[in-house]
Order: C-alpha cells, then sequence, then structure tokens
C-alpha cells in the first residue's frame, strides 16, 4: 500500500457519547510510539488516532488509542 491509497483508507470508530459506529477517512496517526509486540509475541501499534473532521453523531473531534479501533484488515484473508 502506497501513501495515496492510505489517505483513502476508512477506519471504524465508536462515538463515546452516543456509542455509534461510523467510518472515517478522516484522522491522522499521533504520538506514534511503534509496534510494541508483548510477552505472547502479539503486536501492537502504541498511537493515538486523532478525528480531523467532527464525529458525526456529537460533532466532537475524539481521540482513541489505536488499540480500541477495529483492525481495517480483520477477517480478509
Amino acid at each position: 500500500m502506497d501513501i495515496e491509497q492510505a489517505k483513502d483508507m476508512k477506519f471504524i470508530f465508536v462515538c463515546p457519547s452516543q456509542n455509534q459506529p461510523f467510518e472515517s477517512a478522516d484522522f491522522k496517526i499521533d504520538e506514534n510510539r511503534g509496534v510494541t509486540t508483548d510477552e505472547a509475541g502479539h503486536k501492537t501499534l502504541d498511537a493515538t488516532v486523532v478525528l480531523t473532521e467532527p464525529c458525526p453523531f456529537c460533532g466532537r473531534k475524539h481521540v482513541y488509542h489505536a488499540s480500541e479501533l477495529s483492525c481495517p484488515f480483520g477477517g480478509q484473508e
């Protein structure tokens, strides 16, 4: 995946105040500390993901830890 394709990638977010899921490509990755590996060998991204446009349900720009988001590649083989 090149940088142009990554710009169009949508993540799935959940509005914390309305508990409603939504997709958005309007985000940036912030406070990126890279990938960490736990003792069992599971890798996770240690970063925050910040909406750059308001949430469609409450109008706020939420901040999420990367671990709170569903993987956009989940379920694909």
